[in-house]
């Protein structure tokens, strides 16, 4: 019958009906126009379409193209070169290669953008140009290649300033200036995942913020239902959902206070310190390194 879908074909395309066009029916399923629209009204008529199929997508993205690291990893975040903390940096290598973790993940604000603020006399050196800011970011990120094999960067609200045009023009010259320097990816996602010893733990730059250190990251960690690491807050904290499920961890930064204005010389909100830090992802188990409340030499000194 030439107004009914063979029984054998129904499920398959009642489910391409919901995401497909009438063109890209008729190319799939070899019919002409008219047969699958007769195909379609008849299904909806048995009850088999509930919806009314005359309506199409017009439009269909798949966002699937995220960074997922295999392995052990390294996780800091909140770099905001050209302040960054170069002894807590120095640290994590030193941990990195104690482990042999060969992979870092920087979860967003690697670069301070200040050229980009909205209030420019407010950070400080007004004379540095976005060429500076590249140059220092190529410069950390080639000591950092002479240990690691890979690099990922997301993307956090320091590289969001802007328009979203700017943003990506942004990251394509990030990638070109930056590409000789070794294994680096560059994302456009504000997260990514990472699977070690067979779990799996999002890392992302959350766009909310709390005073309450876990808050933001913790309830992240329910919607998402998934381990999470979170940057963005500064704090620097570990705890586990209400059910008990999920793993939810404060980055910490790795950038250096005193040399923010907004942290000094307008530093007068009831906003909680800043607490530096990183964190280590090692075969399915976390272990946080905030920079004032660690061994050192327990972790680093050869035994």
């Amino acid at each position: 019958m030439a107004g009914k879908c063979p029984e054998s074909l129904e499920a398959q395309f009642i489910e391409d009906c919901a995401r497909l066009t009438t063109a890209a029916l008729t190319e799939k399923y070899g019919k002409s126009a008219t047969t699958i629209r007769d195909w379609r009204l008849n299904l909806y008529r048995r009850g088999k379409l509930l919806w009314w199929p005359g309506i199409q997508v017009h439009e269909d993205n798949e966002y699937d193209d995220y960074l997922e690291i295999q392995g052990d990893v390294m996780v800091v975040g909140d770099l905001e070169i050209p302040f960054h903390d170069a002894e807590l940096l120095g640290y994590m290598v030193a941990v990195a290669m104690k482990f042999g973790v060969k992979q870092l993940v920087v979860a967003g604000d690697f670069l301070a953008f200040d050229e980009f603020s909205n209030w420019p006399s407010e950070e400080g050196d007004t004379k540095r140009t976005l060429a500076d800011t590249l140059w220092s970011g190529g410069d950390v990120l080639k000591s950092l290649f002479e240990w690691f094999g890979e690099i990922s960067i997301i993307k956090g609200n320091h590289e969001q300033r802007g328009t979203r045009r700017k943003e990506l023009a942004l990251f394509q010259l990030m990638e070109q200036t930056w590409s000789e320097l070794g294994s680096l990816n560059i994302s456009y996602y504000k997260w990514c995942r990472a699977v070690s010893g067979g779990k799996t733990f999002r890392i992302e730059h959350p766009g909310n913020y709390s005073r309450v250190p876990g808050a933001v990251v913790r309830d992240r960690a329910e919607i998402e239902q998934e381990s999470t690491l979170g940057a963005h807050t500064h704090h620097c904290s570990w705890s586990v959902t209400k059910d008990g499920r999920f793993e939810a961890v404060d980055l910490g930064h790795c950038t250096r206070p005193e040399q923010r204005w907004y942290k000094t010389v307008n530093g007068t909100t009831r906003h909680p310190k800043w607490v530096a830090g990183f964190w280590m992802i090692r075969k399915g188990y976390l272990y946080g390194f905030p920079k004032d409340f660690t061994d050192w030499h327990f972790w680093l000194e050869e035994r």
